[in-house]
């Protein structure tokens, strides 16, 4: 009985599964004869299919998201889809991104097309920092190496100088001179880092240092605490910046005004009389945008008799004429004063006392006053003008008594200087006095177009350059002199005219980018004590073409 009992409850158990998977099939039969289709097509406005163009399907009811890309002729494909209001989004590179509601019916099998429009660069200007790399696209674009360090990146680390930020870079060495980032001597996969002389330097589009052309040196650097973040280009894809771009361009970039009033104050110490204190305020009142900055940073250094002091204010104004154009000031002072010596130690010094300074009064002074405007212009959606106009004035003295471990000190030999132990008494210095006067214009010029049928970007532009110094030597006759006898006296000048080309051809997830630069570089100097001070002069000059290609893929 039990037995017929539980083969009876068992029949029972598999009827009602199997109307279960019945009415199941049944009902995905029913939807499968009522789902619809989406075959659509992506092209330009010469009717051309755009492959790689990304889809994004939404049910805004479900909130459901679908996304697929064209194939090589163009075409999307969505399918099982149910019966209802779907919405649609195109976009692709180069391109102005569109958008459809459509409505689908049960069993219903569209065919849509997009045409889309190339991408305005700007329908009104809008002012942004002097970035290289100005989107997501761009940096996929871009042939060679970039990376981007962020505000983000600086806080998190809690950076104290340039050289630790730039060490985050893969292929960047950055060695440590005086410990507050003063002098940094950068070099790229593997170059020669001394006075970074191998590295372009930007700050916001715009050289930053007192004469790339003539003296590329670094013996003025900016506090990294005023930077918002920093691009670094490696290998290919320099063609539009110049010069000594061996290793590398680097492009410092320079936080713009907020858009509601707000400022902040910053105080950090520490022994041996640290300091790091930084105050901002800025804001937006009528259009117009200002941001003031003042930093003050001291310190004894992790060496002894030295002392580093400096001063770094900085005003940048940013206001809209118009909605076609824009106009960006900055004005910069930077001061420098500083007991810090050229010369490190022997080995039996470092020996005897490794923090130890014999040169104790050995002193770096340096003033730096810069500007710079840059006029934004929409010629039309496709097309922006981009103008620097920029000039700087850098006056450094450093005297000193050791310029290497070979001049011990270095009036050796003079009447009264035995040696190092008439160092602080009866040896003498070298002032190595130095003015730097640099100022330029450049034009440049970005539009989206079509060359030969293929969508691409393309970037041209010119630049007059200019660089005058003035480079004195003078031989003091005290430890502590600050004059003293001219041995030196030279004027140099460089005119240095170059010109720019860059096509990028978008090919779907490909790019190619052929670029173009020319250089015509006029050098002049005049040596001042020759004949008899009568001086004499020579001049020279050279031009070089440097093309250049790069090709990328961007999966």
């Amino acid at each position: 009985m039990v037995f017929d009992f539980l083969k009876e409850e068992a029949m029972i158990r598999i009827l009602r599964s199997g109307w279960l998977i019945g009415f199941m099939l049944l009902g995905m039969g029913l939807a499968q004869g009522r789902t619809g289709t989406i075959i659509g097509r992506v092209v330009d406005q010469t009717g051309a299919v755009i492959p790689e163009a990304v889809i994004q399907l939404w049910e805004p009811t479900t909130g459901v998201h679908r996304m697929v890309r064209t194939d090589h002729t163009g075409e999307f494909r969505f399918e099982q889809l149910g019966p209802g209001r779907y919405r649609i989004l195109v976009s692709a590179e180069g391109f102005a991104s569109q958008s459809r509601d459509i409505v689908l019916t049960a069993g219903a099998h569209l065919e849509p097309t997009f045409a889309l429009s190339p991408q305005p660069l700007a329908e009104e200007v809008v002012v942004l920092a002097g970035t290289i790399v100005d989107t997501p696209e761009v940096l996929r674009r871009i042939p060679g190496s970039v990376e981007i360090l962020d505000r983000w990146a600086f806080e998190a680390s809690r950076i104290f100088t340039v050289n630790e930020a730039l060490r985050k870079v893969t292929g960047v060495f950055a060695r440590e001179e005086e410990g507050f980032g003063l002098r940094p001597n950068i070099g790229i996969r593997g170059l020669n880092p001394t006075r970074s002389t191998k590295v372009l330097l930007l700050e916001d589009g715009i050289p930053l240092t007192y004469a790339p052309y003539g003296d590329n040196a670094s013996y003025y650097h900016p506090p990294v605490d005023r930077f918002e973040s920093i691009e670094v280009i490696k290998g290919s894809g320099q063609i539009l910046y110049g010069p000594m771009t061996i290793g590398g361009v680097i492009n410092y970039i320079t936080p713009n005004p907020p858009e509601k009033p707000r400022g902040a104050v910053t105080l950090i110490g520490g022994n041996r009389d640290y300091l790091n204190g930084h105050f901002t305020y800025g804001g937006t009142w009528g259009g117009t945008g200002l941001l003031f900055d003042y930093l003050r940073k001291q310190g004894e250094g992790a060496r002894e008799n030295t002392r580093t002091g400096l001063n770094d204010a900085n005003l940048k104004i940013v206001t809209a004429l118009g909605s076609k154009h824009a106009l960006t000031i900055k004005g910069n002072y930077y001061g420098e004063n500083s007991q810090v010596t050229y010369s490190g130690l022997r080995l039996d010094e470092y020996l005897a006392n490794p923090r130890q300074n014999p040169f104790l009064n050995d002193r770096f002074l340096g003033d730096r006053y810069g500007a710079s405007v840059t006029h934004a212009y929409v010629v039309r959606n496709e097309v922006v003008l981009t103008t620097n106009f920029y000039g700087s004035m850098f006056f450094r003295d450093w005297w000193r008594q050791s310029s290497n471990s070979n001049q011990r000190p270095n009036r050796r030999g003079d009447p009264g200087c035995r040696g190092m132990e008439d160092l602080l008494t009866t040896c003498g210095n070298e002032g190595r006095l130095r003015k730097y006067y640099t100022w330029g214009i450049e034009p440049r010029v970005r539009a989206f177009d079509k060359l030969f049928g293929i969508r691409g970007e393309t970037e041209f532009g010119f630049r007059a350059h200019f660089e005058r110094q003035d480079r004195k030597q003078m031989n003091g006759q005290a430890p502590t002199a600050r004059t003293g006898i001219l041995v030196e006296d030279n004027e140099r000048k460089n005119q240095a005219y170059s010109g720019f080309l860059q096509h990028r051809f978008l090919l779907g997830r490909w790019t190619i980018t052929p670029g173009l630069r020319l250089e015509h570089v006029r050098y002049e100097r005049t040596n001042r004590l020759a004949n008899r001070g009568a001086g004499a002069t020579g001049r020279t000059h050279l031009m070089e073409v440097i093309p250049g290609i790069g090709i990328t893929f961007a999966p």
